[in-house]
């Protein structure tokens, strides 16, 4: 059976260059560009990190070294380079950054599901009914790089790319695929790490490839004196043309082409996912991408909590975060790069007898650097267990205010879906003005 996409464009119309969640890189483009919507104002681009599972806030950011020991854990809180701001011994290589970060020590919510907090923490609206943990692609609301995809002008490089893979929830909802991220589907870590439909296939040569467009221009132009001819059809070419376009980009290909990076650069990051992704994350939003997201996932320590973190989960951690905020200040990008590192929830302030910690909405922490947010400051607090907020909470519309504000985009936008309903963009939401000084 022929489906037809929402235009009425019959699938088969379109020229296939590769394939990006299913559309090819020229119906993203295409889409992109039909359904366009007004500029943002802002230079500011954001790099936001997901850090998938749930970081432990007792043991990281919210150490409480007075409560009992099958609250407290294993580790034992550390001075930054502001005074007065402790972190956990397990990210010490956070401690000389910590003038670049702000520290919200107070975010909560209600969902203590993995996938339903993904929703809430990617798109700042509450999950409705259904199951999150399945299919990716289930936003209700768009996610903030759709967001910030659809409020912005597409440039040489998509608007948004998430990179190593589709991030739970990160989707368009009802303003259709055109919004989706590109994405990159491979880890930047990995030896033989290459980016799909930016290059030409290997058995198409330079000259063949021309030969296709010549031949491509003249069917169109025979297509352009049929007076039956639909503007859509007519205009497939256009769509064509952008996707070569990237393809073709100089611009796009250094871009994505991470092995520009010296060997020094790359090991200062670290050779792991989560270093490699904050590089090539830097490399995208300094080529124009508007919005980059990164997944580092696996930090469910439901079980040997103190050994996941300091063993496998935090070494990357430390070394790829304040590798990001030096370079991107190094290079006089950090005013103009909101960086981002969240999580769906928290941990449990109880160890349980698995050495564990297990999910925990109510209070958890995220950083926020650069961007215009002022480092060198904490926000909110908990109780004496880590597991109250006691003083200013923040909520995911919260966040979701926040970040758009630092982009330059009005919160209060109100989108429209395809039957004309009026959704806006943040329910209720409203930024952090402590955070900008």
């Amino acid at each position: 059976m022929r489906s037809n996409y929402c235009e009425g464009i019959d699938r088969r119309q379109f020229m296939k260059i590769g394939a990006i969640g299913g559309l090819s890189l020229d119906q993203v483009l295409r889409l992109q560009d039909a359904c366009a919507a007004e500029t943002s104002k802002s230079d500011v681009n954001c790099i936001f990190m997901f850090i998938l599972g749930g970081m432990p806030h007792q043991d990281m950011f919210d150490l409480k070294p007075d409560a009992p020991a099958e609250i407290r854990g294993d580790f034992d809180p550390i001075n930054t380079v502001v005074p007065g701001i402790q972190i956990g011994d397990v990210i010490p290589g956070l401690a000389p950054v910590m003038d670049k970060l702000a520290l919200i020590r107070s975010m909560t919510h209600t969902d203590s599901d993995h996938g339903r907090g993904f929703h809430v923490m990617m798109t700042g609206k509450k999950a409705g009914v259904g199951d999150f943990n399945g299919d990716q692609n289930n936003n209700q609301h768009p996610c903030l790089g759709s967001m910030v995809a659809n409020l912005g002008k597409p440039g040489e490089l998509p608007p948004y790319i998430s990179v190593p893979n589709f991030l739970n929830s990160g989707g368009p909802s009802f303003l259709g695929p055109s919004y989706g991220p590109f994405v990159i589907e491979a880890d930047p870590a990995a030896p033989d790490f290459s980016v799909r439909d930016i290059t030409l296939p290997v058995s198409v040569t330079s000259d063949r490839n021309q030969r296709r467009q010549a031949a491509l221009k003249a069917i169109n132009k025979f297509e352009r004196n049929v007076e039956q001819v639909s503007s859509q059809v007519r205009s497939l070419d256009t769509f064509y043309q952008k996707a070569y376009h990237l393809m073709t980009s100089q611009k796009a290909k250094e871009a994505f082409d991470i092995t520009r990076e010296s060997d020094k650069m790359r090991d200062t990051y670290g050779m792991t996912s989560l270093g490699q992704c904050s590089l090539l994350a830097r490399r995208l939003v300094e080529a124009g991408c508007r919005f980059v997201s990164i997944e580092n996932g696996h930090w469910d320590t439901h079980r040997k909590n103190t050994w996941s973190l300091r063993e496998i989960l935090c070494p990357s951690f430390d070394q790829g975060i304040p590798a990001l905020l030096n370079d991107l200040e190094d290079r006089g990008m950090l005013d103009s790069t909101l960086v981002v590192i969240t999580t769906e929830f928290g941990r449990t302030p109880r160890i349980n007898q698995l050495a564990g910690r297990d999910h925990w909405p109510n209070a958890f922490s995220i950083l926020m650097a650069g961007g215009g947010v002022k480092g060198g400051q904490v926000i909110g607090a908990t109780d004496k267990q880590a597991a109250s907020v006691t003083d200013r909470p923040v909520t995911p519309r919260d966040m979701a205010a926040t970040i758009l504000h630092s982009l330059g985009i009005n919160h209060e936008t109100v989108l429209h879906t395809p039957l004309g309903r009026p959704v806006p963009l943040v329910d209720d939401g409203k930024p952090v003005n402590e955070l900008f000084g």
